[in-house]
């Protein structure tokens, strides 16, 4: 009897202990699981208001992902009968986020911005509104199934929305519009009694010895008549002979294209307008692997699709001096507003706006802005006939632009921006159009590439009066990717070495350039720089040229190379900066200073030698290891081979304490804001 009301007591003490943990219900595991979604829900408040305070997309491209996960928990919970009400209200949140901040910071066309973006979050809002009410009416029996059903398109639709939505935004950088409207304002009222005909012809990941006139060679063994070309491109190298000028020591401003070609186009290193990497696509592309688009937010980080509308590019300087501007090829500096190329000073564009790697990759036709579709992406995977396309197109604009210079007086500025030899190669050497794949090697898509340039050349030699005041200018926006030459030199494209940068550089500008350093090439007189220069240089040797000053608003990285190019300097001097200085190259990569080129004194002369702070090995087989520290005599060692550093411990503190206040000055002041 004892032993049966012992157990009675236990059984009691049981209950009891149970009824009193269930007026506790915070314990219970659900209430635990309202408790993180109520924070969630306050984590989630705050990230919305970061959002539209700060108004960087990159944080729009997470806050999409967080609506999807949100959405896929209301999806659990919907199939078990209920939801809770704090996960709605995160969901809620994020998504109205998003339809405010693209109503806010958005970019771009804005039929896409507001109506695209209201219909892909209004949807879903009302779809979790209707997956937390509808349980709760218990008069509708088939209240769960039906919250299921709009859970499900609640995540459909989100889930789409974050796959097609555009990431466009307004930069959120400092902004130079006012000096570059009053500058280009002051120079439109100074017209330059110097203004010569402009042709420039920039390759796409050409090595620096992809050209047979430096074919495989460097330094003073350029003209090896013993040693055949690899390469024959008698065209390109017309354009040092005959009074040319060639440059065995020029450099892109970057190892990849955006910003190299952002350096061409301002005079600027890459980092002054936050273009630090190469652009990908803004446009929505659904196909496998295309949507590029997710990049961009997370490697610029400001907002910056492009090259800013407040940039002052070569083009826009031209055009106020009355010259016919277009741009045919690649443009890869934005695909759309401020970034587009006729918003940059071209009259015409005609080409593709992205690398012919990328998805979408089309061809289209822009004026004032505006651009339709000429090739599909479709219609271009196939590239064999690209450049026999832009020839088609380019050569009689340009013919028409001879025309009127002859007529009117009408000078003109041409840029050809070729796609190759950038990956994946293509070409028609054979004939047989597209679909044939045995014409598509490195050597076939140069040398045909070249053999159409020879038209458009053509076109300005033939005739003694044009050719008399054109400059022509041929060179690459970086080193070769996977196949190309370097000229033995250390490091490929995307590297900071010297095969990523040191690029072919000629110059014609009918018998008006010199140097002292003539040189005779199949019998021809042309002309040689070994003076180091980068394509920074461009820009500023064009304004020095037609007596146009620079703007004074901004830093101008870049410094003329005029009085070398025609005889007032020696070819072979050391480069000074416009207070006088010793001239210092940098290479930049994704936004650091890697390393710079300078000139210091050692064993009583002068070197340019070149310093590493910390780069890593370009060798796969250390890739765990940096050069740290290292010195490079580039006089005496061009392949960067031999560590110098010990033996001049006093230049490699020197060139470290230049690349270290640069990259002071560039936190300091990035834009460079004068």
């Amino acid at each position: 009897m004892s032993d049966n009301t012992s157990i009675h007591d236990e059984t009691s003490l049981l209950g009891e202990k149970r009824r009193k943990f269930k007026k506790y219900p915070v314990f219970t595991l659900e209430n635990k699981l309202k408790s993180a979604a109520f924070v969630l829900f306050c984590i989630e408040v705050a990230y919305a208001l970061v959002l539209l305070g700060t108004g960087f997309n990159f944080l729009a491209v997470c806050a999409i992902a967080f609506s999807i996960g949100f959405s896929l928990v209301l999806f659990l919970q919907a199939l078990r009968g209920y939801a809770n009400v704090w996960t709605a209200a995160s969901f809620i949140t994020s998504d109205a986020s998003l339809l405010v901040y693209f109503f806010a910071w958005g970019a771009g066309n804005a039929a896409e911005r507001f109506g695209y973006t209201l219909l892909f979050t209004l949807i879903p809002i009302a779809l979790a509104t209707l997956v937390l009410l509808l349980p709760k009416i218990k008069k509708l029996g088939g209240g769960r199934l039906a919250a299921a059903l709009c859970a499900t398109l609640m995540v459909g639709v989100t889930v789409f929305y974050f796959l097609a939505c555009s990431f466009k935004a307004k930069p959120t950088v400092e902004s130079l519009k006012e000096g570059h409207d009053e500058y280009l304002k002051s120079i439109s009222a100074m017209k330059s009694e110097k203004r010569p005909n402009v042709l420039f012809v920039l390759m796409d990941d050409m090595g620096y010895a992809d050209i047979s006139l430096y074919s495989y060679l460097t330094g003073s063994a350029l003209h090896n008549a013993e040693q055949a070309p690899t390469i024959n491109t008698p065209n390109i190298d017309g354009i040092a002979k005959d009074g040319g000028i060639y440059f065995d020591n020029f450099y892109a401003s970057s190892p990849v294209c955006s910003p190299s070609r952002f350096g061409i186009l301002t005079g600027r290193y890459c980092s002054r307008g936050y273009l630090d990497n190469v652009v990908f696509p803004s446009n929505v592309s659904l196909a496998p692997f295309g949507n590029t688009r997710f990049f961009n937010p997370f490697q610029f980080l400001y907002n910056v699709d492009g090259i800013l509308g407040d940039e002052i590019t070569i083009a826009e300087v031209l055009k106020t001096q009355g010259y016919s501007t277009a741009l045919f090829g690649k443009w890869n500096l934005g695909d759309y507003g401020e970034y587009l190329p006729t918003n940059q000073g071209f009259d015409y564009f005609y080409g593709s706006h992205y690398v012919n790697d990328m998805t979408p990759y089309n061809f289209v036709e822009e004026r004032n802005g505006e651009y339709k579709e000429v090739f599909s992406h479709a219609e271009m995977k196939d590239q064999s006939l690209t450049t026999a396309r832009i020839t088609e197109k380019m050569n009689p604009y340009l013919a028409d632009q001879i025309a009127d210079y002859k007529q009117n007086g009408t000078p003109f500025f041409t840029y050809y921006c070729t796609p190759w030899p950038h990956a994946p190669l293509f070409s028609n050497a054979g004939g047989n159009g597209q679909g044939d794949t045995t014409d598509d090697t490195y050597i076939d898509c140069i040398e045909e590439f070249d053999r159409y340039l020879g038209s458009t050349l053509d076109l300005i030699f033939s005739d003694p009066e044009v050719a008399d005041n054109t400059i022509v200018i041929f060179t690459s926006d970086n080193g070769p990717g996977k196949e190309g030459a370097t000229g033995a030199l250390k490091g490929r494209k995307n590297t900071t070495f010297e095969g990523g940068h040191k690029v072919p550089m000629l110059v014609k500008y009918g018998k008006n350039l010199r140097t002292d350093d003539e040189v005779t090439i199949d019998g021809k007189t042309s002309y040689r720089v070994t003076s180091s220069f980068m394509n920074i240089d461009i820009f500023p040797t064009l304004l020095d040229l037609m007596g146009i000053p620079l703007p004074t608003d901004r830093v101008i990285d870049g410094v003329s190379m005029l009085s070398v190019m025609t005889g007032g300097t020696n070819a072979d001097a050391k480069v000074l900066d416009r207070d006088g200085n010793l001239r210092a190259l940098y290479y930049i990569k994704k936004g650091t200073v890697q390393s710079l080129q300078m000139p210091a004194e050692a064993d009583g002369k002068l070197y340019d030698f070149k310093y590493y702070l910390n780069v890593l090995n370009e060798n796969s087989a250390f890739i765990d290891q940096y050069y740290k520290n290292f010195l490079f005599n580039l006089d005496l060692d061009p392949i960067e081979g031999y560590n110098v550093s010990k033996a001049y411990a006093d230049v490699a503190a020197k060139l470290k304490a230049q690349l270290l206040d640069f990259r002071k000055q560039l936190k300091v002041n990035r834009r460079g804001i004068l």
